[in-house]
Parts: C-alpha cells; sequence; structure tokens
C-alpha cells in the first residue's frame, strides 16, 4: 500500500504529530506496524493548512517534493516582536511604529524575485550538526547563514489596525517569518508573523484537503494514488532490455522530453526521470 493524503494541518500541531496520527491511523487500518510515514514540508506549529503526508515507497518522494512551490497566506503584526518571530515566542521587542501601508507597499517589491533570506533562530536548519531551533532554546549564540529563495508573486488583501494580510508565492525553503522581520526591519519597526494558512503545496491544494477525521473514516477516498498525483506528468513506457538496466540501476538513452517525466514498466509507475546530458537520470526511483 503507498499513496498520498493531502491533510489540513490544524493550527497547534507540528507536522511530526501530524505523521505520528497518521502513521496511528495506517497500522489499524492494515494490520502493519512497519508502514512508513512521512510528510512532504514542514509546516510550522503556528500554521494550518496541507500538509501532503505520504506513506509506504512514496515515502521516498519526501526530497522531490520538498522544494517544490508554495503558496500561503499570512498576517503580520506590527509593533512588537518574538523571539521565534510567532505567536509562540516570548515578546523581544515591544512600542515598535505602525508603519502606513504606502510605506509597506513601497518596501514590498524588495522581497520579489530571487533573494537572500536569513532563516529564523527557531528553525529545522542544521548549525555545526545541531538544529538551530534546539541551540537557541538552550540559549547558545549561533549564526545561520543566508541562503538564496525565490519569490514569485506577494498580494496585499488587506491592512488594519497594524495588521497586514498577504498571500505570498515562494520556493519551497522560504520562511515566511523571515520575511515578516526583514519587512519590519526595512521600514524602521518590528512586527510577528501572526498566522499563516498554506493555501497550496505544488498540486496539493487546500480545497481538497482533508482533515485527520475524515481521513480516518474514509482512508481508501482519501488516498491519492501515484497514477493521480502524476496525471498531469508525461508517461514514457520503458520495456524490454531498456527496462531491465533501469531496474538494475544502469542507464538508458534519454527521452528528449522537456522536464521531468513518469517512467513505467509493465504498467507499474517505476519513478521521476529527466533528461540528463547523455542517458536519462532517475530522480525518484519508487521501486524497491
Amino acid at each position: 500500500m503507498l499513496g498520498v493524503f493531502n491533510v489540513l494541518k490544524p493550527t497547534g500541531w507540528t507536522s511530526s504529530d501530524v505523521v505520528v496520527k497518521v502513521r496511528h491511523i495506517l497500522r489499524e487500518y492494515t494490520g502493519d506496524k512497519k508502514i512508513k510515514v512521512g510528510h512532504m514540508g514542514t509546516l510550522d506549529p503556528a500554521g494550518s493548512g496541507v500538509l501532503p503526508v505520504c506513506f509506504g515507497a512514496a515515502t521516498k518522494l519526501f526530497d522531490y517534493y520538498v522544494g517544490m512551490d508554495k503558496i500561503y497566506r499570512t498576517t503580520f503584526t506590527f509593533g512588537k516582536s518574538t523571539d521565534t518571530l510567532d505567536v509562540y515566542g516570548v515578546v523581544t521587542e515591544s512600542g515598535g511604529r505602525v508603519p502606513s501601508i504606502c510605506e509597506i507597499t513601497a518596501k514590498i517589491g524588495m522581497f520579489l524575485g530571487n533573494i537572500m533570506q536569513i532563516p529564523p533562530k527557531f528553525s529545522r536548519i542544521s548549525v555545526n550538526g545541531e538544529r538551530a531551533c534546539d541551540a537557541a532554546r538552550k540559549g547558545k549564540d549561533i549564526q545561520i547563514k543566508p541562503r538564496e529563495v525565490s519569490i514569485y508573486a506577494i498580494e496585499i488583501l488587506s491592512f488594519d489596525d497594524g495588521v497586514l494580510a498577504l498571500d505570498i508565492h515562494c520556493s519551497g525553503g522560504t520562511y515566511i517569518r523571515s520575511i515578516c522581520r526583514d519587512l519590519a526591519q526595512s521600514l524602521g519597526t518590528c512586527a510577528y508573523m501572526s498566522s499563516i494558512i498554506r493555501l497550496q503545496n505544488k498540486s496539493f491544494c487546500i480545497e481538497n484537503a482533508v482533515t485527520l477525521d475524515e481521513l480516518k473514516n474514509d482512508i481508501e477516498g482519501s488516498t491519492i494514488s501515484l497514477d493521480k498525483l502524476f496525471c498531469d506528468m508525461p508517461k514514457v513506457n520503458i520495456a524490454g532490455s531498456e527496462a531491465t538496466k533501469l531496474l538494475n540501476g544502469a542507464k538508458i538513452g534519454k527521452r528528449n522530453i522537456g522536464g521531468d517525466y513518469i517512467a513505467v514498466i509493465n504498467d507499474k509507475i517505476f519513478g521521476v526521470c529527466v533528461d540528463g546530458k547523455d542517458n536519462t537520470e532517475v530522480k525518484v526511483r519508487l521501486w524497491n
């Protein structure tokens, strides 16, 4: 059994909490106490919304999906900041001024395109072999290196009583809390991320997400099969000696397809492939 669930993560739960719950549901349903379960992109405890959770061999898709584009709906509250940059942190600064919407609009453009971003100290980024959040809780003075992320679009939805509501379309690995911090600093004030909802993770949309209760009550109906997951991607049948080579880990000739495609052997999805310089490169092998 393998597939993906588009889970509607509740606020206050960690992504790991959701995985543990889904694993328990699947173990009861299948009787398989060793079934593998994992999520495809951490969502902060303060956040709710789309959290794809894969199981069985589909857990191999983690590295493939974790970097996919995402869309968030978020609110930034000006005039105060916390150590975690969200509602769960300890207040570190208060009394900051509330900027005008004209000031905010003038600065938003700075955050579009490919930008360098420093992740929050309270994040799961690894620093010297230790998670930044763990080091921060121990009071360690850690230095997190900036990294490049892509912000494709920012739409201002409203601004009322110091609370800015936004939709942000960005690359995987982007920290919305960091955008909040950096926007406030560019305006000479402070702010914290007061709410966040993930509306979309690649092809997973909030309109089709299921709650944990809905999942428990209809596991089959909630399961997204690999055929459905990859329905918009080109599929290439690999047969004969080339299929044998692919199954044995050997290279085969490229297919001259622009972008990723699905390799199919004997009507079964083998994995996600892409044309390399001379040969087919396997990005995700789903067969054991």
